[in-house]
């Protein structure tokens, strides 16, 4: 295009469009599905709340996700823990007794273990054990045509699919937690009693531990498993009903959800240490 002193407007290249097209789709895309997943959980939390959906259908459903958390995937619980409290209560006390700062026992396991391994560990336990299982079953209701069963019938999949999932995954999360923490002590003082590193009884050991806490440990790690274990049902529960159909293939859910799942699990983790 030529103006009319005969100087010419220099086109656009379409090679920098591109990029910039590109560039923009890569930023667009996240933080639409980090808004599409907060609505989500806004839309559960709002609905969870309502005393209407709370049916004998829907606790029927809670009834089978918290086993599916809380009993299926306690034998794995109680092995990670067995591994953890091995390598690392037997290690720190082993190396705290060298150093002569066996007095440190308490507070390490406390800020290591109880704030910090723990929560992220069981996140990924109930991924790996149930979350998985939640992807493929999910992830098969829209083209074996059950979502359009329930629109037929009337009823809600929020309800009947997520709702009952979210609900029974945070529970589970914090009972698994709890046996975790259990067994990771008590393996602990074990294999360092076994190995002589310590000497006292394991009431004393206990003692130790529970003179570390303070009042904010009886409450952010717990809110941290609950709020991982709501976090990690939600992305594969979104993960699952947002298979686009038979080009998706179901394998690939898997991947998907777990770096959904892990994010979320280290998002709560590091909202909560930085809040509390």
């Amino acid at each position: 295009m030529t103006l009319a002193g005969g100087n010419r407007i220099p086109r656009s290249r379409p090679r920098l469009r591109r990029v910039l097209g590109s560039v923009g789709a890569a930023v667009i895309s996240p933080v639409r599905q980090t808004l599409l997943f907060a609505s989500l959980a806004a839309t559960v939390l709002v609905v969870g709340l309502s005393r209407g959906a709370w049916n004998r259908q829907v606790w029927v459903e809670v009834t089978r996700s918290l086993r599916s958390v809380a009993v299926q995937s306690l034998g794995t619980a109680v092995g990670t823990g067995v591994l953890v409290g091995f390598v690392l209560v037997a290690q720190a006390v082993y190396w705290l007794g060298v150093t002569g700062q066996t007095g440190l026992i308490g507070p390490i396991i406390v800020l290591v273990l109880v704030r910090e391994i723990i929560p992220i560990l069981t996140g990924l336990i109930v991924f790996g054990r149930s979350g998985t299982a939640t992807l493929i079953e999910l992830g098969e209701a829209r083209t074996r045509g059950w979502l359009h069963l329930y629109e037929m019938q009337g009823l809600d999949p929020l309800t009947l699919l997520i709702l009952p999932r979210v609900l029974g995954f945070s529970i589970g999360a914090f009972c698994l937690a709890t046996v975790f923490l259990l067994t990771t002590v008590v393996t602990g003082y074990l294999f360092a009693y076994a190995l002589g590193l310590i000497a006292y009884s394991i009431w004393d050991f206990g003692e130790l531990v529970l003179r570390a806490l303070n009042a904010s440990d009886f409450i952010v790690p717990p809110l941290k498993c609950l709020a991982i274990g709501f976090l990690v049902a939600l992305a594969c529960c979104a993960t699952g009903l947002g298979r686009g159909g038979e080009t998706d293939e179901l394998q690939r859910l898997v991947p998907r959800g777990f770096v959904r799942s892990a994010l979320a699990i280290l998002l709560v983790n590091g909202l909560l240490d930085l809040v509390m």
